[in-house]
């Protein structure tokens, strides 16, 4: 994917982001059980990463031509069901332990049947090649609600600078 791609990409995300924020007129309409369904959405997520196995985190995704995943191993944006699968595909055979753990958040807002989450989670484990791995991480999450089930739509992770 080229530098172009890769910025209009960021700045349609950051704009549907601030539609989004617009739309509520900053108001939080969301029931508790959709803040607390979204809740379990990232726990599932974070425990799908630690086991390392990608069926796992298949039901937790929509399946569509417009999901993305920005990971922090990897310089570019995946876009499309097929990318995001193989992204974590790759990702998940590249660790021999994972564990993750929420350490700040989730700070989760809901505004009809679009939400986010973002908060800090700490990564670690053992890499194949044998290294050892702690990092702390910004994760931003996108879901949509389909029928009752919340979906990843968007994840993007950060390493948090040292």
């Amino acid at each position: 994917m080229n530098r172009r791609t890769t910025v209009a990409l960021i700045a349609r995300a950051m704009l549907l982001s601030v539609v989004a924020l617009l739309a509520g007129n900053g108001k939080s309409y969301a029931q508790q059980s959709d803040i607390d369904s979204v809740k379990a959405v990232v726990a599932a997520y974070h425990a799908a990463l630690g086991s390392l196995d990608i069926s796992k985190m298949d039901p937790l995704w929509a399946h569509d031509a417009y999901v993305t995943v920005i990971n922090p191993r990897y310089k570019g944006i995946s876009v499309g069901w097929d990318a995001v699968k193989k992204n974590w595909e790759s990702t998940l055979n590249s660790w021999s332990e994972l564990k993750v753990t929420q350490v700040d958040g989730p700070h989760i807002h809901v505004d009809g049947n679009v939400a986010w989450s973002v908060g800090i989670a700490n990564a670690a484990g053992k890499t194949k090649g044998g290294d050892a791995i702690s990092a702390p991480t910004y994760e931003t999450d996108v879901f949509e609600k389909r029928g009752s089930q919340w979906l990843l739509v968007s994840h993007a992770a950060w390493r948090v600078p040292q």
